[in-house]
Formats: C-alpha cells, sequence, structure tokens
C-alpha cells in the first residue's frame, strides 16, 4: 500500500473499503451529494489518479507516472472541495474538485521538508495545511498557508522528532496538532501559542499512523511492530493497548510495516489495518470486543 484517502462526511460514518492496483482508500459519501464521492489513488511511480463508481477507467490524472517521486499521502478536505499530494521528494501539491480546466495544474506546490513529506493535514480553514516530514534543519512539522506567495508561505515550525516526523493529525476544538515520530516519540503542538505543549515517547518502534475520535477525548497511534495504543487526549495517559494487533511474523524483523492505517468513527470504533493483510474493527471502549476481522 502506497497511500490512502479518507474522504470526509458527516451524513454517512461508516467507511467503506475499496481498493485499488497499489493503494487502499478509505471513502464515504459526501455530505452534499446523495452519490458516491470520487476517490484517490496514489502510486510508488509517483501517479495519481482520481475515480469515480461505474467508470472502468479513472476519471482523471492529476499527476502522471514516471515524473515525480513516490506519492506518501493523499488527503481531501474537509469539505471534499480540495485534496492534495504528498511524495517523497518533500512536495506538498494541492488541487481543486471539479474544476475541469485545472483538473492537472495544482494551485499550490512547495517543497515543505528537504528530505520527504510523510504526511499533511487540512486545518478548520481550507487554506491552512500543516505537514509532517524529515528536514535538515529538524523542522519536521510546519504550518502552511496556502493564500500566501511561496516564499512567505510557511507561518511556523516545530523542531521535533529526530530522525523526522511520520503522521500528523488535527483537533480543531483544541486547537492542537498531533504529531508522531520515527523514533516513537509522540507530540502535541499547540496551534494558537506555535509551541510544543507536551512530548512523550509511545512506543518503542517508529510510530506509521495516527487517528483522533471526532469527539476529540483520545487518540490513538499504530506502530511498526504492530502494536496499537489508545491515549487521552487531555491527560496523555495510556487507555488501551493492543499488543501484535498487526504483526507480520517473518524470520526477518520489522521485514513488514506493522500499523498502515487507523481510523476512528462517531461510534468509536477503531478500524485499522495493517503489513499483515488483515483489517480490523474495535469498539472502543470496550477493549476486548473485535467487532469484525477481514483478511
Amino acid at each position: 500500500m502506497v497511500a490512502k484517502t479518507y474522504h470526509g462526511a458527516r451524513e454517512r460514518t461508516e467507511p467503506r473499503l475499496r481498493t485499488r492496483k497499489g493503494t487502499l482508500v478509505w471513502a464515504p459519501l459526501r455530505t452534499f451529494s446523495p452519490v458516491c464521492a470520487p476517490d484517490l489513488t496514489g502510486s510508488h511511480d509517483g501517479s495519481v489518479q482520481m475515480w469515480e463508481w461505474g467508470h472502468v477507467q479513472s476519471v482523471a490524472v492529476p499527476r502522471g507516472p514516471g515524473t515525480f517521486a513516490k506519492v506518501t499521502r493523499v488527503r481531501f478536505s474537509e469539505h471534499g472541495n480540495k485534496f492534495g499530494v504528498g511524495d517523497g521528494d518533500g512536495n506538498l501539491s494541492l488541487w481543486q474538485v471539479g474544476l475541469a480546466s485545472n483538473s492537472s495544474r495544482p494551485f499550490f506546490t512547495n517543497q515543505c521538508h528537504s528530505k520527504g513529506t510523510s504526511d499533511f493535514v487540512f486545518l478548520s480553514s481550507c487554506s491552512m495545511v500543516a505537514t509532517a516530514g524529515h528536514s535538515s534543519e529538524s523542522k519536521n512539522v510546519a504550518l502552511w498557508d496556502t493564500l500566501l506567495p511561496q516564499k512567505k508561505a510557511m507561518i511556523t515550525a516545530f523542531s521535533c522528532h529526530d530522525q523526522g516526523a511520520s503522521s500528523v493529525v488535527y483537533a480543531p476544538q483544541h486547537q492542537l496538532l498531533i504529531s508522531a515520530g520515527k523514533k516513537g516519540d509522540v507530540c502535541l503542538l499547540d496551534v494558537r501559542q506555535r509551541q510544543v505543549r507536551h512530548r512523550f515517547v509511545a512506543h518503542e518502534s517508529p510510530v506509521k499512523c495516527l487517528a483522533i475520535d471526532p469527539a476529540e477525548e483520545f487518540f490513538v497511534t499504530g506502530a511498526a511492530d504492530g502494536d496499537i495504543k489508545v491515549w487521552a487526549l487531555s491527560g496523555h495517559n495510556a487507555l488501551h493497548s493492543f499488543s501484535g494487533e498487526h504483526a507480520r511474523s517473518s524470520f526477518f524483523k520489522n521485514i513488514g510495516q506493522g500499523v498502515t492505517q487507523l481510523h476512528v468513527d462517531g461510534g468509536s470504533r477503531l478500524f485499522s489495518c495493517g503489513a499483515d493483510g488483515s483489517m480490523k474493527v474495535r469498539q472502543l471502549p470496550d477493549r476486548d470486543l473485535a467487532v469484525h476481522t477481514i483478511y
């Protein structure tokens, strides 16, 4: 799996899994349309394609193969009117959805991190974006205003996560960014004060992904060794721990990527998938109840 996207919606809270070659995509319906929203797929060859149900071929190709670095993350904005693509060269590119004339031309492109962009998230205002990656100057999480000129677009940057940041999520009610690093550390970043509020080590192995529940009471971390942990947002204490939830047993250590995607819906159900080839659904806060497992 290369890149994934969850196309935000409020009317439908249960995500449906759709698979494309090289990509696993989360794609519920949009709030403003009774039909399925488009899907995005990103691949190792740098290409990005947009798909719609009922079409055998992709309906748009924002990025063709062979020209750009591998895609590391694709995301839609909350309202689905914009989408972004991060890649291994550290670039972030943003497109408007539904403008056929500009389907292959991003309105914003910038190298946000010198050694690669791992993740990004739209803030409440669609013009604001937070990125996570690896920069030579250790500014591995940054805030950007896409309406400003390119040289002035970076609002602030946080020096955190030695060896780079791997994932970031946004808690709008608390005005917090939660970022995770390749050494298992987690940082809570105050967007208003533009400072690191709290930092702690969550896992012994690299954190691969994050998720936050819509009520912003807890967040979830998934690591390269397959472990999943649930943390209180206010006290930062561990609420639940699922050891080896997506561990891939092999003679060679860490041959897989452990947990590769997490999502918490409005019903406090935790969706997770990983390198072991399974997708699991758990009903929180009951830590022992595995609702469903798919291989």
